[in-house]
């Protein structure tokens, strides 16, 4: 409790549930949308470290399972042989954001966002925390990220609009209608007046209290690096021609890319 209260805990332990049934019976803190102890807990993690960097290990994965789908990967009316393989790590960034809608009320939330650096897709799946070791890898063993960071983040950012707008809307239409009938009211005071600067900046007012909004802020941030299989192929076509192939196999998406 010190962590989240300060000298006011008095060396209290926290006590926390989900269920309001539950927070009523044992008089626990109750988290939730909104609540003040979510609220203290999203100040502590502002707190902690911005950017950290964290690795999947290669042993997670099974070579010889993924080397069979590569090669069977390369088409039915082809033969393929691997000449040479090695083990490299990609990139991933990994977000923590805080949501807030604001409307009448205020509801604040957590997401979590994982972006592949190499093409900026948003992963629909976040990776099990067990597999995840701290720290970072051998540099030469990194591959070059293709999207910015900046580009990264806007993406999260779409992907998580997207979720929020398939969720109850509710709060937005009400925070409409007490705008709209805000407006109206105000309107009739300025009957005559709707020109004047005064009416403008209380129509401005009304709309930063009432517009429904989101805000979006990053908490913390790590650099993931995820392992990545480099095999060198010899593809021998119908015709018994042959051609070097370079392919690269990310397991965390399962995305091939040949150069």
């Amino acid at each position: 409790m010190k962590e989240l209260d300060g000298w006011r805990a008095q060396g209290r332990l926290l006590q926390f549930t989900f269920d309001k049934r539950l927070a009523e019976t044992y008089g626990a803190d109750l988290i939730s949308q909104g609540s003040y102890r979510l609220n203290t807990i999203i100040q502590v993690t502002r707190k902690q470290g911005l950017l950290s960097h964290a690795h999947v290990p290669h042993h997670i994965f099974h070579e010889p399972s993924i080397r069979k789908k590569v090669l069977q990967n390369v088409g039915p009316a082809q033969r393929a042989y691997v000449v040479n393989n090695s083990l490299s790590y990609g990139q991933y960034l990994l977000l923590h954001i805080a949501v807030s809608q604001l409307g009448l009320e205020k509801n604040e939330s957590i997401h979590s966002a994982i972006v592949n650096l190499s093409n900026g897709e948003v992963l629909k799946f976040i990776i099990p925390p067990h597999l995840v070791q701290g720290g970072g890898v051998i540099s030469h063993s990194i591959r070059k990220r293709k999207c910015s960071f900046k580009k990264a983040y806007a993406n999260a950012v779409a992907q998580i609009s997207a979720e929020l707008s398939e969720g109850n809307l509710t709060w937005t239409r009400r925070a409409r209608d007490k705008l709209a009938m805000e407006t109206d009211q105000l309107a009739k005071f300025f009957e005559g007046q709707t020109t004047s600067p005064e009416y403008k900046a209380k129509l401005q007012e009304l709309n930063k209290r009432f517009a429904p909004k989101i805000q979006m802020d990053a908490l913390r941030g790590a650099i993931l690096y995820v392992p990545v299989f480099y095999y060198r192929l010899v593809v021998v076509e119908t015709n018994g021609k042959e051609r070097i192939q370079n392919l690269y196999y990310d397991p965390i998406s399962n995305l091939e890319e040949l150069e």
